[in-house]
């Protein structure tokens, strides 16, 4: 039982290390405010390879705050922060993957939240 909690808090540790360690290595960031200017949104590199679709990782925030409140992986040739009615594109390409709603879901906070609880 022990060996058994003890393998699991190893893998758990890992997992984290290797899914939060990216962000820590994201450059070439670029910041933009909503027209309304309640939000700020970020996009960063995460890998570039030299690809076609290079990684990248889109965060909105709570301007007022500073409380992240949704979070993008996405791949992208060419990204854009665009705020379009009440969404807000990470991509000019449109996948429903790289749209945020505004305000952001309840599932968008809660990813939000537990990649900040999980960060070290």
């Amino acid at each position: 039982m022990k060996k058994s909690a003890i393998a699991i808090v190893a893998l758990a540790l890992v997992y984290y290390w290797v899914t939060h360690r990216s962000d820590s290595m994201a450059y070439d960031c670029a910041r933009s405010k909503s027209p309304d200017e309640r939000y700020v949104a970020e996009e960063c590199t995460l890998d570039w390879d030299h690809g076609d679709n290079p990684k990248y990782v889109g965060r909105l925030y709570d301007a007022a705050t500073g409380k992240m409140l949704a979070r993008r992986t996405l791949h992208a040739p060419d990204p854009e922060i665009l705020w379009v009615a009440n969404y807000l594109m990470f991509s000019g390409g449109g996948d429903d993957g790289d749209m945020v709603a505004l305000p952001p879901s309840l599932h968008d906070r809660i990813v939000a939240t537990y990649w900040q609880l999980t960060r070290w």
